[in-house]
């Protein structure tokens, strides 16, 4: 028998041409003759001798019609190749190609320094691998089998602050911070870089990880938020900076509107007309605060430069360390220690409930004794609104000495607690200043003249403020 996957081969006494196309997929009949066709010859008859040539596989159920002097009888199932692997974001990344080398060798790309800010979290699935595939074997129609091609795969190589898993086939964060593709590789970094302002270009930044900084100044208006540490090159204009961590300002801050808040502790070069600094911990500044709104943990130790803080209000958890407190413009400044940002939070809800709750029960103490005289009066003819009233204040009356007593209690546990607190103390190294307005504890004291190298503390035997003379062992502290 003529091999049929070489050369065509005649069947039906010659009347046919039965070939196969190059790749094997398709067995081919021609007419031998234009006058002839395949529908004088029995369908059963050509198959039977179609597949004494081996053909075996992809029989049409009919001969379709012809087309210029052929049909396909037998058609065979090609190959289909496998699907490359796919590498699909969960989180749509920060994406950075590293720049071509002008110094091969020397360049460096900080990815901590590109693009704008993706945050994830701790555990976040960033990247999702779909394997590639086998594909699946074709068959022509000697029913042979023909290989298929697989898809290629993909290996996920990780930056860091990510990790692929066990199976190859997701990348997930293992620290809290932003998520960047740079040259590849998933990475997400704990520490981001601004070279530069925070100005238009750049705009509020919001950054969950463990350092933010800022090479430039943070402009009018704007708003930095940082679960860790921010550093700031060139001061705070008139801007928000909110902070997890610590807070480090090279220069200053100014500006009414401009806030700093942090759980960490604050160092700063100096401060003036500003209007808030809350933290936690403790507030350094190396030269001088002017005029602000300052509320802290821990301590504030203003030594170094000038060593002045003149004017505004300042309480403070720990003790306040300064050179110079106050001017001789007697400009006034409230300085309270050994108050934390809680207790004091504590203190004016009380004064607020104060101002509210005992006002209130006199007032209804006295419409019930008013309203029980005229019912008293007019006896049986009491009744009405008036009777409804009655009724209502006495409903009420309970509530609102619950409330006093809860009051009292309040009152009684914030006393405890700022006792506790009265033995911080104000240290000054040089000049006090009169106008300064001392509180500790309970008690309150008007400065009314300079002083030079001494305490201000409260004495616990009289429960009053007293300014004493620095020792010689505190006098070093500060020198």
């Amino acid at each position: 028998m003529e091999d049929l996957s070489k050369k065509p081969v005649k069947i039906c006494n010659d009347r046919f041409l039965l070939k196969l196309t190059k790749d094997k997929l398709k067995a081919v009949l021609l007419l031998v003759s234009e006058e002839d066709h395949f529908d004088n010859v029995p369908f059963e008859e050509i198959l039977k001798e179609v597949q004494s040539h081996g053909v075996s596989f992809g029989f049409v159920p009919k001969l379709p019609p012809a087309r210029e002097g052929k049909t396909v009888i037998a058609h065979g199932n090609p190959p289909v190749p496998g699907e490359n692997a796919k590498v699909k974001p969960v989180v749509k990344p920060v994406i950075v190609s590293r720049a071509k080398s002008l110094q091969p060798g020397k360049d460096r790309v900080d990815f901590r320094e590109l693009g704008h800010i993706v945050n994830v979290p701790k555990g976040q699935l960033l990247l999702k691998k779909i394997p590639a595939t086998a594909g699946t074997p074709g068959k022509n129609v000697l029913g042979e089998e023909i290989n298929c091609k697989p898809g290629k795969d993909v290996n996920i190589k990780c930056g860091p602050g990510a990790v692929l898993s066990e199976d190859g086939l997701q990348v997930t964060a293992i620290v809290d911070g932003k998520f960047v593709m740079g040259d590849g590789k998933p990475s997400v970094y704990e520490e981001h870089v601004i070279t530069g302002d925070v100005d238009l270009a750049v705009g509020n930044i919001a950054f969950c990880g463990t350092r933010l900084e800022i090479t430039g100044e943070v402009l009018p208006g704007f708003k930095i938020k940082c679960k860790g540490d921010v550093v700031i090159g060139k001061g705070v204009n008139n801007a928000q900076v909110l902070a997890g961590g610590n807070v480090r300002i090279t220069g200053g801050l100014v500006g009414q509107d401009t806030e700093i808040r942090a759980k960490g502790d604050i160092h700063l070069d100096f401060c003036e007309n500003f209007g808030l600094i809350e933290t936690r911990g403790a507030l350094r500044a190396e030269n001088f605060v002017v005029q602000g709104n300052v509320k802290t943990g821990g301590s504030m130790t203003v030594i170094g430069g000038k060593g002045t803080v003149i004017g505004g209000k300042y309480v403070i958890g720990g003790s306040l360390h300064v050179k110079d407190l106050g001017s001789d413009a007697e400009v006034v400044t409230e300085v309270t220690v050994g108050l934390k940002p809680e207790l004091e939070k504590r203190k004016r809800q009380v004064e607020a409930a104060k101002e509210y709750w005992p006002d209130r029960m006199n007032e209804i103490l006295k419409n019930i004794s008013t309203l029980n005289e005229m019912k008293k009066a007019e006896g049986k003819g009491f009744g009405g609104e008036k009777a409804n009233v009655l009724a209502e204040l006495n409903t009420m009356m309970p509530e609102v000495m619950e409330k006093n007593n809860q009051l009292t209690e309040m009152q009684m546990q914030l006393d405890k607690e700022l006792e506790l607190a009265s033995s911080e103390s104000i240290y000054v190294y040089g000049s006090l200043y009169p106008g300064i307005i001392v509180t500790i504890g309970k008690a309150v004291r008007v400065i009314d003249k300079l002083e030079q190298q001494v305490v201000v503390e409260l004495q616990k035997s009289t429960l009053q403020i007293h300014v004493r003379a620095m020792t010689p062992e505190e006098k070093e502290i500060g020198a």
